[in-house]
């Protein structure tokens, strides 16, 4: 990872997958390796360019382009099972969001997105609920309320 670091690689991961795909993660690799894929809370430490995103339709969970699922997987680090993917590897909140946002933004290249911020295009959603103060369990409840984008509301629920 350090050469990763020095080249300021970005690296685009999708906690879905866990979430999502536990039993073949299990099946293919066991429960301990299972256990170590996508370190997220590693990677962040080492300081490796990382961000998240759905990669939707690559799994075959019913809304695979829902970001609310990728980050409860990270949040949480347990499969919809309730199976325990690691939660040594657990990231906070405003972390997930981040990763989702910002760091997408820049990974991709795009400028100007990514963050509420001023000379920032304004493409944003609200949501029915505090995502920062609800229980990690109920994340993938979630909805968007509304979305917008250059300022201009596109979708209201």
């Amino acid at each position: 990872m350090n050469k990763a670091v020095e080249k300021n690689i970005g690296f685009v991961t999708q906690p879905i997958f866990l979430y999502a795909e536990i039993e073949s993660y299990l099946k293919n690799l066991g429960e301990d390796i299972m256990k170590e894929c996508y370190p997220i809370k590693s990677l962040l430490e080492q300081k490796v360019n990382l961000c998240f995103s759905t990669d939707a339709p690559a799994t075959s969970w019913a809304v695979p382009s829902d970001p609310f699922v990728c980050i409860k997987g990270a949040v949480t680090r347990k499969a919809y099972d309730g199976t325990d993917c690691g939660d040594d590897q657990i990231i906070d909140m405003k972390t997930a969001i981040i990763l989702y946002t910002k760091k997408s933004a820049q990974i991709a290249g795009f400028k100007n997105l990514g963050q509420l911020k001023t000379g920032y295009k304004a493409n944003f959603i609200t949501l029915d609920r505090d995502i920062f103060a609800i229980n990690p369990q109920d994340i993938d409840k979630v909805k968007v309320n509304k979305t917008y984008i250059n300022g201009k509301c596109v979708f209201a629920r």
